[in-house]
């Protein structure tokens, strides 16, 4: 498992490209997820997998945390990451899905990206 873990972070952090002036090549996006969990799910030690994530910087809450025992818990959050070269989509697929192996979540959805509405092809993007 670990070994998988070190490949992940040396793949990422060797696609953050520098620029000739030692800046970033892309700025940080900011995206707004609803997530799903099991009921008894304790969301702050959620939001501290996703933390050590590679390439997020900042995660935090942007609604209160919503259980219900038909639905189980709804958590919603935004996180800062910086983007890998390629589409947009590609490195949102790719954070949800990092996202979605962490234990106790179910289903991931995409609500913003930088304040505005998120879909693909006309529907929400849902891992």
């Amino acid at each position: 498992m670990f070994d998988d873990l070190g490949d992940i972070y040396l793949r990422s952090v060797s696609q953050m490209r520098l620029k000739e002036d030692k800046h970033l090549a892309s700025k940080m996006l900011k995206v707004e997820l609803s997530i799903k969990l099991e009921l008894e799910a304790h969301v702050p030690d959620m939001m501290t997998l996703v933390r050590v994530l590679p390439s997020v910087a900042v995660v935090g809450q942007t609604d209160r945390v919503e259980r219900s025992t038909a639905e189980g818990t709804v958590a919603d959050i935004y996180v800062k990451f910086l983007p890998v070269p390629g589409s947009v989509y590609f490195n949102l697929v790719k954070l949800c899905k990092a996202i979605k192996a962490l234990p106790s979540i179910k289903i991931i959805r995409v609500d913003k990206l930088g304040g505005r509405r998120v879909v693909f092809k006309g529907i929400p993007i849902v891992i």
